[in-house]
């Protein structure tokens, strides 16, 4: 099976009854799963010795993103990118949840092995990430971008993007709304 140095993910996270019954429900849009489900994927099978792990994750669930990687075989390090979410004016939106609003979103990031030697490339990537909201979970090209700047752009690094919407050039894909390069569970 084919191993890979970089995991990108946005699980499709379970919001249940977090925000209530205001919200619009998310499996309304796309099939959840609950953390046991995303925790229990075999990404360790897929994964490299030394390995990044970009992981999608909104505060609500920070909890269980953390579970999430140290179940995939990462450790956690730190929140690699927070995206600002922008209206197509500019404007920075504004999200309902429990107590505050919201306009944000984290990446968080995970490590496999040491890959400050040889995998990552720079250390001058900015981490926040302003950029337009477009349909829902759809997150921003300028991401990925900076993930390719950190590890070079080079052929010989592996990359996956984990509940893919749309094939990227450079990147396998797996999940429901793409043509999986890959079988995973």
């Amino acid at each position: 099976m084919k191993k890979y140095s970089i995991i990108y993910a946005d699980p499709p996270w379970s919001y249940g009854s977090k925000y209530g019954a205001d919200m619009k429900k998310i499996s309304e849009q796309y099939p959840v799963m609950t953390v046991k489900e995303i925790k229990n994927l075999p990404v360790k099978n897929i994964i490299n010795d030394t390995a990044l792990l970009f992981l999608w994750c909104t505060d609500s669930h920070l909890p269980e993103g953390l579970e999430v990687i140290k179940a995939w075989g990462f450790k956690y390090k730190t929140v690699a990118f927070n995206w600002i979410k922008k209206t197509n004016t500019g404007t920075t939106c504004v999200n309902v949840a429990p107590y505050t609003l919201k306009s944000w979103e984290l990446c968080l990031l995970g490590v496999r092995g040491t890959p400050t030697k040889g995998l990552l490339k720079t250390r001058n990537v900015r981490g926040l990430v302003e950029a337009e909201r477009t349909v829902h979970s759809k997150k921003p090209e300028e991401v990925r971008v900076r993930i390719e700047k950190m590890v070079g752009n080079s052929r010989n690094i592996d990359k996956i993007e984990l509940f893919a919407r749309e094939s990227s050039p450079g990147w396998d894909v797996w999940g429901n709304e793409v043509d999986s390069d890959i079988f995973l569970g």
